[in-house]
This record gives C-alpha cells, structure tokens and sequence, in this order.
C-alpha cells in the first residue's frame, strides 16, 4: 500500500499548532478517533512539550522558525485497519510570509511539499477580517452639497499623495492562501490533484451562527471560496470546523474546561456533524474511496 504524505498549512496563529498539541494527546493515549496511532517518530520532546501546556488550559505558543518540528506518525483506519503514514510538519507561519514575500524557501520545505498528497489549511475563525469590501466605504450621497463635494475630493487627494510601498505581507490572508495555493502549481511543486482541508480554527466562537464550515469560508472569504470553486480541476476540497482548545481558556470558561476529559473538550463539525472526533480530515485525506 502506497503510504500518503500530508502537510498542515497556515499562516501565524491560524490555530494549527494548537490542533497538532491536541491530536497528538488523543492519539498518544488512545481515545476514541476514526485513526489509532501505530508508532511515531520525530522530536516527540517538542510534541509533550506543546501537549503539556494544552492539557493546563493554556495557548500554545505559536510555531517559531526555529522550533519547526517535522513528525511522521504511523497509523491506521479504526474501521478498515489500512495503514498510513502521516507527515506532519508544523511549519512556523513565517516560513509562508517569506515564500510569498521573497519567493523562497528552504530546500526542506520544498521537498515537503513536492511529497504532499493532500494538504490541512488552517485559517483562524477568532480574529478580525482583514480583507476590504466595498460595502466597507462611505460613498457621497447624490444629492451632496457641493461643498462637501470639494472637501472629500481634497481628502482623497491628500490620501492619495501618501505613496506606501507595496508589502506582501500586509496582504488580506486570503489573498494570501491563494498565493500559496498556486504555488503549489508551479511544475516543481506540481503533483496531480490534491485533496485540501480548509479546517476553521476556533470554530467553537462561530458555532452559535449556525452555519457550515463551507458557508463560512464563503462569507469572511469569498475571493477564496469562488478560487477553489473554480479550480475543482487543482483540489479536491473539503471544509471542516474544529475547536481544538474547546472554548475560551480565560476566567471561569477555562476552569469549566479543565473539569472535563481533554479528549471531549475538544470539537469538530465535518459532514454537517458535531463530533468530537478532530482525525476525520485526516482520515478524509487518507481515504482511497473517498
């Protein structure tokens, strides 16, 4: 059986070392998850460490340049009992500001992704929409005295003459993700059609919308969701919504955590289910027949 490769994927404090500190307790104590861990190598110091601080109700620090940590962990299908080889390195976020601001990367990194059967991309539910609208703009009235006609037109020439140097990493994250998604289509990195987990972090801060992963991303992403909706041909993608902390870690809310089991804190909405099973993107990405 051909053993699949897969990457986690997100910029800074998209949620992704969080989700891999709480995976790595459910798997390393054997909960109940639709994969069972078989073996593991890689720094497993780095994994305790980033475990530890989760189990207290603590954030985990985000991914440093200088503590990316590449693990392999060996599992199998709960159900079927087929065999894979999960690749799992926690790249830092800076590591993809410098590829899509300087357009390189590590030769590491490089071979990693050229390997990558299919892809986990985290993007961060609990935090502001840093994309700009139309709707976010006050347009003058019709029927606007001249006046202000004057003044607004001496605002925007003021603001105008403010030249600013164009920066990548000040691009909306969307636009951003894109980037790295055709990247990944560039013929050296190039490999068929992959499969792509957007998994929404915090997921547990929008969950009261009552709405799906996917109509998620459609409406605090749309230049994302229309580019994977039209590039079927490039991913195969599906959505999922996962709490990995399960709920704020401050004040009374963090107490009320700690007084349950880990392993149910812990949420994921795919399939238009609530579970509390955070492996079945993974076991999506490993499936075959799926």
């Amino acid at each position: 059986m051909s053993q699949k490769q897969h990457v986690i994927l997100g910029y800074p404090d998209s949620g992704k070392t969080t989700f891999l500190a709480a995976l790595w307790h459910i798997l390393d104590a054997g909960s109940a998850s639709s994969i069972v861990l078989d073996k593991i190598s890689g720094d497993v110091r780095y994994l305790n460490e980033i475990k530890r601080i989760w189990l207290k109700c603590e954030q985990v620090p985000r991914t440093l340049t200088s503590s990316e940590e590449l693990v392999e962990m060996h599992v199998r299908d709960a159900t079927t009992s087929n065999r894979s080889v999960l690749r799992l390195p926690d790249f830092s976020g800076e590591t993809f500001l410098s590829l899509i601001a300087d357009r390189e990367c590590e030769e590491d990194f490089v071979s990693i992704l050229q390997d990558s059967d299919g892809i986990l991309f985290f993007v961060n539910a609990d935090r502001a929409n840093d994309a700009l609208f139309v709707t976010d703009f006050d347009f003058p009235d019709e029927g606007s005295e001249p006046e202000q006609d004057i003044a607004a037109e001496r605002d925007e020439t003021a603001e105008a003459d403010r030249v600013v140097d164009f920066d990548p990493r000040r691009m909306p994250e969307q636009t951003r993700i894109i980037d790295i998604l055709q990247i990944l289509q560039a013929p050296v990195l190039q490999k068929g059609r992959r499969r792509l987990v957007i998994a929404i972090s915090a997921w547990d801060v929008v969950a009261a919308d009552e709405v799906e992963p996917s109509e998620w991303l459609a409406r605090e992403m749309p230049m994302l969701a229309q580019y994977l909706a039209t590039n079927s041909e490039l991913y195969d993608v599906r959505h999922c919504g996962i709490s990995a902390q399960g709920g704020s870690f401050e004040g009374e809310a963090r107490n009320q955590l700690l007084a349950v089991d880990p392993a149910n804190r812990v949420q994921c909405r795919w399939d238009e289910k609530t579970t509390n099973d955070i492996t079945l993107p993974l076991t999506w990405l490993n499936d075959d027949d799926a």
